[in-house]
């Protein structure tokens, strides 16, 4: 690695890293160039195969210093099967309507976001999602997004055994079964097609984490301009610490959480509330019979029944949701820990509280 000039970028860098990756009679090199703060060469060595990287997927970066493929993998996505994976992500079938709707119920849409979630894969706890979603204005769901959900390696993890039972054991490392747990169950929909999920997969592909999407520190973009070529072992362990492999997943429980000292923030719930409650509930989005709005009356509705064990108690109904039932198929899911922290539980029921008492 040549670096020019002074170092100038510190702590954690993003949208800068790698440029392209050389493969030369001698092995791998990396090369860097300047694309915001801090002087990075631009040196190639002579007549070597440049493969641009700045914007090609992690996995296949992965791939190429020898990671071995999963079995999602797939080499180049299809425009067609991407255009029609996403048809059936945002409507539930295709738009000529030469298929059947997965879901009568459901799109995946309802519960998950089609974007990053955080400006760093490696950081996807709620707080941090929280705080780009309000900058961003990214709904505030409870599934994990579909971008980077092609780079992910297992599914249904943690506690999604006690909801869905044997049901997870094939879609915990197989994302093709994952799919179709979610089609039948989640979304209470009929069994996919194969050729209905190798579109979602290529979907899925045009949303996989780019380089570009990584964070790295100074020292981390050093150690892998070293181990590149040399140790590809330790070049793919570090460029796999930049992401999570895995959305986790553990059910809190209905009791009103008690957080010494903690203060809770009125424009933090609001977001919550406006952001993710509303984004079923609000009578415009016809996915639910249970609307709520940000008038007082549902306030003061959700208020009564902030203490009671029931399915309108807000630390219920976020913590367990509800089940599919014979005669009412749409049910809520419930955010996890994960999804929701205690804090912004309290949140949304300060935010609550506080606009009832208006």
């Amino acid at each position: 690695m040549c670096w020019q000039g002074e170092r100038e970028v510190t702590g954690r860098i993003k949208n800068i890293i790698i440029s392209c990756l050389v493969i030369t009679g001698c092995g791998l090199l990396l090369s860097l160039e300047r694309i915001q703060e801090g002087r990075f060469s631009a040196y190639m060595p002579p007549d070597s195969l440049q493969i641009p990287l700045k914007d090609q997927s992690v996995m296949d970066v992965l791939v190429k210093l020898g990671e071995e493929k999963p079995l999602h993998y797939i080499p180049e996505q299809n425009p067609d099967s991407v255009r029609m994976g996403k048809e059936i992500v945002y409507f539930g079938e295709l738009k000529d309507g030469s298929n059947s709707r997965i879901s009568k119920y459901f799109v995946c849409t309802d519960c998950h976001n089609q974007v990053l979630e955080t400006d760093d894969p490696a950081d996807e706890s709620p707080e941090r999602v929280l705080e780009y979603s309000m900058e961003k204005e990214i709904p505030f769901l409870p599934g994990a997004t579909f971008y980077s959900m092609y780079n992910k390696e297992h599914w249904y993890n943690g506690d999604y055994e006690k909801k869905y039972g044997d049901l997870v054991k094939p879609t915990r490392d197989t994302l093709y079964n994952a799919i179709q747990l979610c089609a039948t169950e989640c979304s209470q929909g009929r069994l996919m097609e194969p050729w209905e999920v190798r579109c979602i997969m290529h979907y899925y592909k045009s949303l996989e984490l780019k380089v570009s999407d990584l964070v790295f520190t100074t020292s981390e973009i050093n150690q892998l301009s070293f181990w590149v070529g040399k140790k590809n072992d330790k070049a793919i362990a570090l460029i796999k610490s930049q992401y999570n492999q895995i959305n986790e997943a553990h059910f809190g429980t209905s009791k009103i959480p008690k957080i010494e000292g903690y203060v809770p923030s009125f424009e933090n719930g609001k977001y919550i509330y406006q952001a993710g409650c509303l984004h079923c509930h609000s009578p415009a989005k016809d996915i639910t019979n249970f609307d709520l709005s940000m008038d007082i009356l549902s306030f003061k509705f959700l208020t009564r029944k902030v203490d009671n064990y029931n399915h309108y108690s807000i630390p219920h109904i976020t913590r367990y949701g509800t089940y599919a039932i014979v005669g009412r198929r749409q049910y809520m899911p419930m955010y996890t820990y994960e999804n929701m922290s205690e804090e912004q539980l309290l949140d949304l029921l300060h935010f609550v509280e506080t606009k009832a008492n208006e």
